[in-house]
């Protein structure tokens, strides 16, 4: 098994705050981490003096960013799979989660064709090239069905639900997606539920607790766990392990899934670390970022402990007024600052996390905290 190497060099591609917890886990470890961003302004770069401002789908600096690199991840998947596989083979850099996974799982179809393989279970849905396959979508799915574009959708963004035919008329009338769309059965869900799970080269697996998360306006507001164990669960769990132990996949993978209340059904798949893992910087002994360098680097997987009964994450979104922080957080909190330079209304500027006796009373202390807490 490896050990770190302080000679040794990672790369990132993208400077957002992921990145910035990935340089910042890595440099713990004894990596030397450049990043490459669009931006000086970005998160990650307060964090290293090694941020190269540059394009990651811009061959040339893609190429010259990646040469002399000992490997490279990114906190994104919504980059040219296509490209960056073409460039790591001429410069013979590898780039984790391999860009072959990136591909399949950043367009939701070919995301959702994987499932079915695998018989992971998901929602029925149907492939969205034109406007008459809407009406298929009808026929197939009946109302109300969600409409989601095949790639670059998050927060919500490129996903729609689809209640009856005058909404369905009217998305023609709506620019139309250049990927194209998938439509899939609305799932009555009573709650979501989300695992981390990190593989390294030999395929040694690394599994993070279930935890429940909460969206508000398509965004992920908080997080609680961990969940108590169920049939359920355990099974989903290994199904999840043997799919991505067989696909050969490397590095940390986040899962969100619905949970109806007599099923589980996956919603999707991210190739990177994941808001839903955030907790597990201050819940764990080893937080979502440190198994993704381990994963990357091939040290030792081993499932993290967790260290408390109860644990949350809240997000802080940017507000419309634009305000800087006015309280301080209290003992027993911990608040990562993403220390990004514009606020805007729904941004991510950070999160904070908390642990106590039960999930319950570490989401009511988040709470009465966020209350008082202005951004």
């Amino acid at each position: 098994m490896k050990k770190a190497h302080f000679n040794q060099q990672l790369g990132i591609l993208g400077g957002g705050q992921l990145a910035q917890m990935l340089c910042q886990s890595a440099q713990r470890f004894g990596y030397q981490v450049k990043v490459l961003g669009k931006s000086i302004e970005e998160p990650a770069a307060a964090v290293t003096p090694h941020f190269i401002e540059a394009d990651a789908n811009n061959p040339e600096h893609l190429k010259k960013f990646l040469q002399g690199l000992d490997c490279a991840t990114f906190e994104s998947e919504f980059m040219d799979a296509e490209l960056l596989a073409k460039v790591s083979r001429e410069v013979k850099v590898p780039i984790f989660p391999r860009p072959q996974h990136m591909a399949k799982i950043q367009d939701r179809r070919t995301q959702k064709e994987l499932l079915n393989i695998y018989k992971i279970p998901t929602a029925t849905w149907v492939t969205v090239d034109t406007f008459q396959d809407l009406e298929r979508a009808e026929k197939d799915l009946g109302f109300p069905y969600v409409l989601k574009t095949r790639r670059f959708g998050y927060d919500g963004y490129g996903t729609k639900v689809v209640k009856n035919k005058k909404q369905q008329k009217k998305i023609q009338e709506d620019p139309w997606s250049d990927s194209g769309y998938i439509a899939e059965k609305f799932i009555p869900f009573k709650r979501e539920v989300a695992i981390m799970i990190a593989r390294n080269h030999n395929g040694e697996l690394a599994h993070f607790p279930w935890v429940e998360s909460f969206q508000k306006d398509s965004r992920c507001l908080w997080v609680k766990g961990p969940l108590k164990k169920t049939p359920g669960l355990s099974k989903l769990r290994k199904k999840l392990s043997r799919f991505i132990d067989d696909i050969g996949y490397v590095g940390v993978i986040g899962i969100e899934a619905f949970d109806t209340g007599k099923e589980l059904c996956i919603n999707e798949l991210a190739p990177r670390v994941h808001n839903s893992g955030h907790y597990s910087q201050d819940a764990l002994n080893e937080s979502q970022f440190d198994l993704h360098i381990r994963s990357i680097f091939n040290l030792e997987l081993k499932d993290p402990r967790i260290l408390t009964p109860g644990f949350a994450m809240y997000n802080l979104l940017g507000s419309k007024n634009g305000n800087t922080m006015k309280r301080q957080v209290p003992a027993g909190m911990n608040l990562h600052w993403y220390s990004k330079k514009e606020l805007r209304q729904g941004r991510k500027m950070g999160h904070i996390n908390a642990v106590a006796s039960s999930p319950g009373k570490a989401l009511k202390l988040l709470e009465a905290f966020r209350k008082d807490f202005e951004i």
